[in-house]
């Protein structure tokens, strides 16, 4: 072998080491800045699904003169609470991630806590408009992460649930006087 073809040995072997190291995922996003994508998607998974959990049980508990309006009110945002969960598991998928689906996993990682036997309309709202709150710091948190990573997807599936979550706040918050 003359010093040329080592040379060219050599060059490739370089190229094939960055070529691993700078992997990308299916979408062709870099796989080490998907992993800190993947770990927000996951948190906000766990935290959806809890707060799913718990507006059904707000739907079924709610009494008093405001049940009609918050009845519907609670059945209208677990419903979109539903497309959420999916759009967050499918992202997590796309990325190259794994979606839990273990309540036990949800409990451990959310930071919003289970509901039981909340009837008191004011008690409800509140409740509501705390998880709100975790969910825009949550989201915008996730917006960044994702910016960095040029994840389009995910910025605007972020920027889609900050834009919701600040509306419904506000209303919630009118509601409430």
């Amino acid at each position: 072998m003359t010093s040329g073809t080592n040379d060219s040995i050599f060059a490739k072997e370089i190229l094939l080491k960055l070529k691993i190291m700078t992997t990308t995922n299916i979408i062709g996003i870099d796989s080490a800045a998907s992993e800190k994508v993947i770990n927000s998607l996951s948190n906000l998974l766990a935290n959806h699904q809890i707060y799913y959990t718990n507006l059904r049980g707000l739907h079924w508990d709610i009494k008093g003169d405001k049940f009609f309006e918050l009845h519907e009110l609670y059945e209208e945002y677990y419903n979109s609470e539903a497309e959420t969960i999916d759009a967050v598991a499918e992202r997590i998928a796309m990325l190259g991630g794994h979606p839990e689906n273990r309540f036990s996993e949800y409990i451990k990682n959310a930071d919003i806590k289970e509901l039981s036997n909340v009837s008191d309309w004011e008690a409800g709202v509140k409740h509501v408009m705390d998880s709100m709150k975790v969910f825009l710091s949550k989201y915008r948190e996730l917006f960044a992460l994702a910016s960095k990573a040029n994840d389009s997807g995910t910025i605007s599936l972020a920027g889609k649930r900050i834009s919701e979550a600040e509306i419904n706040l506000w209303k919630l918050t009118a509601y409430m006087g």
